[in-house]
């Protein structure tokens, strides 16, 4: 492959290819982030040559999606490593995060904040439940957790920090 595909012309093929390709073994090799992935470097590779050098690697990558599985996993294994050095460079360059990250770390942080104050709380009171102040905190801290991320994720994405 010596030019580099425009988006469009990129996806039509990928979603041809993908068609051919089982969906569970799909969901385990993290295929639905690359026409995100795709969008966000043919974007950035007219401005940042390490995103156009990306940009190229992954059309590389996807140029034989649909024989993944044929041969053990090795090229899967390379596509993981790509998806790895490219979200390495987002994050590093450009700090930018997939979608759902930032909303997943805040929600696992509310959870175990709630654990603890709910469990202190239980604990500093002499409540007569102690897996009711748990399970309270817990809930409480998801809640918490998650509309926090949500919040921060959407104005990450207002900023362009979310792909």
């Amino acid at each position: 492959m010596t030019d580099l595909l425009l988006y469009d012309q990129w996806l039509d093929a990928l979603e041809e290819k993908a068609t051919r390709i089982p969906k569970v073994q799909g969901v385990f090799s993290n295929f639905e982030v690359l026409p995100r992935m795709g969008k966000l470097l043919s974007e950035k590779a007219k401005e940042c040559p390490e995103c156009k050098m990306y940009w190229k690697k992954l059309q590389e990558a996807t140029e034989h999606l649909d024989e993944f599985f044929n041969d053990g996993n090795s090229y899967s294994a390379d596509f993981d490593e790509l998806v790895g050095e490219v979200l390495r460079h987002l994050k590093a360059t450009h700090a930018i995060r997939p979608k759902g990250l930032v909303l997943s770390i805040y929600t696992v942080v509310g959870m175990a904040l709630g654990l603890g104050v709910g469990g202190a709380w239980v604990l500093l009171f002499h409540l007569e439940s102690f897996k009711g102040g748990v399970v309270l905190g817990w809930l409480v801290g998801v809640m918490i957790g998650w509309f926090a991320g949500k919040f921060k994720e959407e104005r990450m994405r207002k900023e362009n920090q979310i792909f």
